[in-house]
């Protein structure tokens, strides 16, 4: 392979890491969002892009865009 070919290669390999689904409690990294419902504590969470996920960690809040998301109670 060449060193163009491998450089296409690694640039590659990091947008597919950079796709993986990552789920993340209460919508964003250090959000609190516990909440309490009929004897129940239930939970925000979202799937969303690694990428996305380093993003929102640096800025500290919600960038909004997510794969999927729900509600999870105990």
């Amino acid at each position: 392979m060449t060193s163009g070919g491998k450089r296409i290669a690694f640039f590659v390999g990091i947008l597919i890491a950079l796709a993986l689904p990552k789920r993340v409690d209460c919508g964003y990294p250090g959000a609190d969002c516990k909440q309490i419902g009929g004897g129940k504590t239930c939970a925000t969470y979202e799937v969303e892009p690694l990428g996305f996920y380093l993003i929102e960690y640096v800025v500290g809040h919600n960038v909004g865009f997510a794969y999927s998301s729900g509600d999870d109670c105990h």
